[in-house]
C-alpha cells in the first residue's frame, strides 16, 4: 500500500472549496466509525464529524487516528483553530507547536498495565519537515510554541487564561489528545494552529461567538491554500531528506 500523509482537519474546513464536494466516507474501525476523504495521496478524517456536530470533548480520536493507521498513513498533521495566550501572537497568524500541556480528560488506546508508557511529543520529524515547508513558501510561521489543550466545548474563563497564559502559547481543545494516541499508534504527529482569536481577556476586543466564527471564515482561506500545499509536496513530507 502506499503511504500516504494523514491530515485531521476542523470543521470549517469540511465546508471549504476544496472538501466540500469531496465525496465522504464513514468506516468502521476497532474503536468505533470516522469520516474520511481520500485526496491527492492525502488520506483527510473531518475531526468533528462529516456534519461537524461533534463537540471536541465528544471527538474520538482513536477512531480518526486507526481510520489513518489503517490507510497505510505514517505521519499525520492536525490543523488546528486556537486561541493566542501571548498578544505578541495575533489573530491570524500561524503556529507550530514544539510541546504541549494536557492535564485533565487524557485518552489513551492502552489497556493493561504491560502496555508501554509514551513519553509524550510531537515528532520531530513531521514537525520539522512541515516547518522547512512553510519556509521555502515563504508562509510566516512562529516555529515553537506550547499549546495547552483545554476540555470544552465551553472558552476559558478570564481566571484561566490569565493561569494558563505563564505557561502556555495558545490554547485549543483537540491536538494534545491527538498527539498522545497518534503515539500511542506509532504514528509520527504535529500540528498546524491558526490563531483565529485571542482567549477571553487577551487583547481586544473582547471575544464573543459571534467574532471567533468571524474569524475562522477568514482564516479557512489561508487554511484551505496550506492544505493544497501539503498535499503536493506529500513526498517531502512523508520522505523527509
Amino acid at each position: 500500500m502506499e503511504t500516504a500523509i494523514g491530515l485531521i482537519v476542523g470543521t470549517s474546513l469540511l465546508y471549504s472549496n476544496l472538501l466540500k464536494t469531496q465525496e465522504i466516507q464513514t468506516i468502521n474501525t476497532p474503536y468505533g466509525p470516522a469520516d474520511i476523504v481520500t485526496l491527492g495521496g492525502g488520506v483527510i478524517v473531518f475531526r468533528h464529524g462529516k456534519e461537524g456536530t461533534i463537540p471536541a470533548h465528544r471527538v474520538s480520536h482513536p477512531s480518526n487516528l486507526k481510520a489513518l493507521q489503517e490507510r497505510g498513513v505514517k505521519y499525520v498533521i492536525g490543523l488546528q483553530s486556537v486561541g493566542s495566550l501571548k498578544e505578541s501572537i495575533p489573530p491570524g497568524s500561524l503556529l507550530v507547536p514544539d510541546d504541549y500541556i494536557s492535564l485533565v480528560s487524557v485518552p489513551t488506546i492502552f489497556e493493561s498495565n504491560h502496555d508501554p508508557h509514551i513519553v509524550p511529543s510531537f515528532d520531530e520529524t513531521i514537525r520539522t519537515s512541515l516547518l522547512q515547508m512553510l519556509q521555502s513558501e515563504k508562509i510566516p510561521v512562529f516555529e515553537q510554541g506550547i499549546y495547552w489543550q483545554t476540555v470544552g466545548p465551553r472558552f476559558e474563563t478570564r481566571a484561566e487564561i490569565r493561569l494558563l497564559a505563564h505557561f502556555a502559547d495558545c490554547v485549543g481543545m483537540t491536538a494534545a489528545s491527538e498527539a498522545t494516541v497518534a503515539q500511542e499508534m506509532g504514528l509520527g504527529y504535529c500540528c498546524l494552529c491558526s490563531i483565529d482569536n485571542f482567549a477571553h481577556g487577551i487583547g481586544s476586543p473582547p471575544l464573543t461567538e459571534e467574532a471567533f466564527h468571524e474569524v475562522v471564515k477568514e482564516n479557512t482561506k489561508k487554511m484551505e491554500t496550506i492544505l493544497n500545499l501539503i498535499l503536493s509536496k506529500k513526498e517531502t513530507l512523508i520522505c523527509p531528506s
